[in-house]
């Protein structure tokens, strides 16, 4: 929209009002043409939550200055969901027959994450005893204590995918959010080694977005268990990409902010890696100055593939 106007003024209201997971809601959209001209060719997109595409597709015309058009679709909550969950609509309109504009709004429901394990395929495993985990559709939680998660400690909770990560594979993962723990190097994010319940038998290797020390992808050089290599810094983005890809005993990290542009953090070498490595995500509170601390790490879209 121009600065210079007024509107349109677009809304989102659901009933009932904070639906649980799976129930059935009616979502109303309002739209009033607050401009100060009327608004050419109005098309209104309603979409359900936990959807990219549109549900419903109306056609509005042209509608005067001060016209108010109300409509509802029938959907649902998405049955396995947690985090926010928003239902949206927005407007295309022309202005003045020579620009396009549009206005948007959402109604968002914020689901409580609570620990329900994991399913198949995946795996977890933890060198904490706090560590619990969860799986929301494409999401996977990991709520972890851990004195640290560098050098001579390795304590951290994680979620594996094993046998995943082939000789030449990229694994991948949005870091969605850090919750838990004010510990700016609380970190979390991708893990690979020969055997991610034992990195003492080599191929270890992290690729993390920190609480707010930015990026830091660690090593296992010698194949002891003890990442010992460093690269990274800068500052946190959350939510954040990051990119492992594996070549060989070569791995290179790489991140992102919008998951197109990636930059390259590093490039390591790990003799150890051998075969098929098991891949996952980690999480650690890195509380060892931050005692009884614990973090909620959500990841969405982990995936393994050969490159």
């Amino acid at each position: 929209m121009s600065t210079d106007t007024l509107g349109p003024t677009l809304t989102v209201t659901t009933e009932p009002a904070e639906p649980a997971g799976g129930e059935a809601v009616t979502a109303t959209a309002v739209l009033v043409n607050d401009c100060p001209f009327p608004l050419r060719g109005a098309v209104l997109y309603l979409v359900d939550p936990g959807s990219a595409a549109a549900a419903r597709t109306i056609p509005l015309g042209d509608l005067r200055r001060g016209a108010k058009v109300t409509r509802s679709w029938r959907t649902s909550m998405p049955a396995d969901v947690a985090g926010d969950v928003a239902f949206t609509a927005h407007v295309l309109f022309d202005v003045d027959g020579r620009s396009a504009d549009c206005a948007r709004a959402a109604k968002t429901v914020s689901v409580p994450y609570e620990p329900n394990g994991v399913r198949d395929p995946y795996r977890t495993f933890a060198t904490t005893d706090d560590a619990r985990f969860g799986q929301y559709g494409s999401q996977l939680v990991i709520w972890a204590g851990g004195g640290d998660l560098s050098g001579g400690r390795d304590e951290k909770g994680g979620i594996l995918l094993p046998g995943s990560a082939a000789a030449s594979s990229v694994v991948q993962v949005k870091t969605v959010a850090l919750t838990g723990s004010d510990n700016p190097s609380a970190k979390y994010g991708i893990a690979v080694a020969n055997d991610l319940t034992a990195p003492e038998k080599g191929g270890y290797a992290v690729l993390t977005m920190s609480k707010s020390y930015g990026v830091e992808f660690m090593t296992d050089s010698d194949g002891d268990g003890h990442l010992d290599t460093w690269a990274g810094g800068g500052g946190s983005t959350h939510p954040a990409w990051l990119r492992l890809v594996r070549s060989g005993t070569t791995y290179t990290a790489y991140s992102t902010t919008n998951g197109l542009a990636w930059n390259e953090i590093a490039s390591a070498t790990v003799p150890s890696a051998n075969g098929a490595l098991d891949a996952g995500v980690v999480a650690s509170a890195v509380n060892l100055n931050y005692p009884g601390t614990t973090v909620r790490a959500v990841f969405d879209h982990f995936t393994v593939e050969e490159s």
